[in-house]
């Protein structure tokens, strides 16, 4: 994990902002949070946690990250629960299968020893696959975060699920249309993910390291670069991609696509929609699927966009857009879930509803680069305002204030 201390945020967010942060932390100096979630990396709470938790010690809290242990059959079945959370009417999952979900559960509360939790102060569950450890706390309160676009959740597995959510002390969600109708009675918070600027994936790079990473994986520096950052993921629609720019490609012949893909530890779908994106790459030499990078090259690339695409068709919230916008790269995003919280229709990038409406966008905006450029600096100015590792301490203190006081 990284190892920044809250002062060296100073240059980016102010000594002001610096100085309320550790006036917050000094009245809950010395308390235990526990955060628990099913990876360790590959995933937007992994991203998060890992530059989360050293801040959070930095300003005196006792802060630890534990992460689910599970088999196979354990993370494909946390994937359809996920899928259905998201939308997909067609995931049934049987009485075996919730069996499974709640006995990997019960052993991870072995492992965990989540009986030891009692003392801490707050224990952060993160989304639906660690859910059911709620059943085996004593003291001491459980936060549920959830990270997923639950607008349009399938109903039965909602049913099912929202009997363990309703223990929590305290639910969060990333955006107000998430909250289900049936959780109005519980105490409800709506925060968003945040990135960490001073990580290797958001910081400063100088031009040479940009160029080397290119050079490395075959792209040209001197011709206009789109990229797509997310997980091979159905929700994150790769092949849309290839498909808005193989139009794009028909109109601005020299643009390339940089579709880089990441798989998460609790994601067995990964490989598959790997193999589906690839196939369709064999429409142009120009679309390059990149995988297994690290976070300074993700960096290099989309510090080298053009312009970045989200095509997701559903979206909790979109690390990657906050990525892209801290290194001044316009965002062409469907307009869906949490994406319009960040690419703000005509300000810092825009909204589309279809494959050509994105195509005929970024057509409009590689033709048009200053425009391409003032978006950029009104994207970075965004994410400095509200989506920044030290937004995301200070929301949690206020957070545990309020709870505590209450």
């Amino acid at each position: 994990m990284a190892r920044c201390e809250i002062r060296d945020y100073e240059p980016i967010i102010g000594s002001n902002e610096v100085e309320v942060i550790l006036s917050l932390a000094e009245k809950v100096n010395g308390a235990r949070i526990t955060h628990v979630n099913a990876t360790a990396y590959g995933g937007g709470v992994a991203e998060i946690l890992k530059s989360h938790i050293p801040l959070a010690r930095s300003v005196g809290l006792d802060a630890r990250w534990l992460v689910l242990s599970g088999n196979k059959d354990f993370f494909e079945i946390t994937k359809s629960i996920h899928n259905a959370l998201q939308g997909n009417t067609s995931t049934k999952l049987v009485k075996e299968m919730w069996e499974i979900y709640l006995k990997a559960n019960q052993l991870n509360a072995e492992i965990l020893k989540v009986e030891h939790l009692d003392d801490d102060e707050f224990v952060m569950v993160h989304d639906p696959q660690p859910l059911p450890l709620v059943d085996y706390k004593k003291n001491g309160g459980w936060i549920w975060r959830c990270h997923i676009d639950t607008t349009q959740p399938n109903q039965q597995v909602w049913d099912f699920l929202k009997t363990f959510v309703k223990k929590y002390d305290a639910l969060i969600f990333t955006h107000e249309n998430y909250i289900p109708k049936d959780l109005r009675d519980n105490k409800i918070f709506v925060r968003q993910p945040c990135i960490d600027p001073l990580s290797d994936k958001n910081k400063f790079l100088h031009q040479t390291e940009i160029l080397d990473v290119l050079e490395k994986y075959s792209l040209d520096p001197d011709r206009p670069i789109i990229g797509q950052v997310a997980r091979f993921d159905l929700w994150k629609n790769p092949v849309g991609a290839i498909e808005a720019f193989l139009r794009i490609k028909k109109k601005l012949p020299e643009v390339q696509l940089a579709l880089i893909g990441s798989f998460a530890h609790d994601d067995p779908e990964g490989d598959e929609w790997c193999k589906m994106t690839i196939i369709n790459t064999e429409a142009s030499s120009d679309i390059h699927v990149l995988t297994d990078l690290n976070d300074v090259e993700v960096n290099a690339f989309q510090r080298a966009f053009s312009l970045a695409l989200q095509l997701s068709i559903r979206e909790g919230f979109g690390l990657t857009i906050t990525e892209a916008l801290w290194k001044e790269v316009p965002v062409i995003a469907t307009r869906v879930g949490g994406i319009p919280l960040q690419v703000i229709d005509g300000v810092t990038g825009f909204l589309v509803d279809s494959v050509e409406e994105a195509a005929d966008k970024a057509t409009f905006l590689l033709k048009r680069m200053w425009l391409a450029r003032k978006l950029g600096q009104n994207g970075i100015e965004h994410v400095k305002k509200n989506f920044l590792v030290t937004k995301d301490l200070k929301d949690y203190l206020m957070l545990h204030l309020e709870l505590v006081g209450a």
